[in-house]
């Protein structure tokens, strides 16, 4: 009887274990299939995620670029309309006449610069043909604050104070910047006079 009794409790012991391990096996399925698919559902999300960031980025850029351009384009708007102011016969070129007479009216409207301070004709004639361009004028003007600051730059490591240097420099900083702001001649003149 006690073998027939040990016999029992084990194939009953085997037979719940069964039930309980099956129980267990499916509950632990479940959870991991609840697993797998919230772990696509996240990695969907972030993909869409992502996909709408790039989007949006692209927009940015896209928007930058367009913002960046039209910028540029007002910067040498108002140095084409700077440019213009002394082309009096209207033939997109400076003559070394409009040239002088344009010299003329700044320095009357700048009583501190003297005609040394103002740069010559042949300074912005860079091909020698008698006319200064659109070109030619940009690329002088870049060139005189880039002059002014190396100037500047000498005076102090010279052991001066470069005060003079540093004050040519803004002049001609604060004159290049307000030919790239001014909408035409008479801002540029208020400026000067401020």
């Amino acid at each position: 009887m006690m073998m027939v009794g040990g016999l029992s409790w084990f194939l009953g012991g085997k037979i719940h274990s069964g039930r309980v391990s099956k129980k267990l096996k499916t509950k632990h399925m479940k959870e991991q299939k609840n697993l797998y698919t919230q772990y696509y559902n996240d990695v969907y999300k972030l993909q869409e995620q992502y996909a709408t960031c790039e989007y949006m980025y692209e927009q940015l850029q896209s928007q930058f670029k367009g913002v960046t351009e039209k910028v540029e384009m007002d910067a040498i708007q108002r140095d084409y309309d700077e440019f213009k102011q002394p082309d009096v016969d209207g033939d997109d070129r400076i003559s070394r006449a409009e040239f002088n007479m344009y010299v003329k009216n700044y320095l009357a409207n700048y009583p501190g610069l003297t005609e040394k301070d103002y740069p010559r004709f042949e300074d912005f004639d860079h091909d020698g043909d008698g006319f200064v361009s659109f070109q030619e004028y940009a690329q002088q003007m870049a060139l005189q604050v880039q002059q002014a600051e190396l100037e500047q730059k000498r005076a102090q490591q010279a052991g001066g104070s470069g005060h003079a240097e540093m004050a040519k420099a803004q002049s001609l900083k604060g004159l290049y910047g307000q030919t790239q702001k001014g909408d035409n001649f008479n801002e540029l003149n208020n400026y000067g006079r401020r």
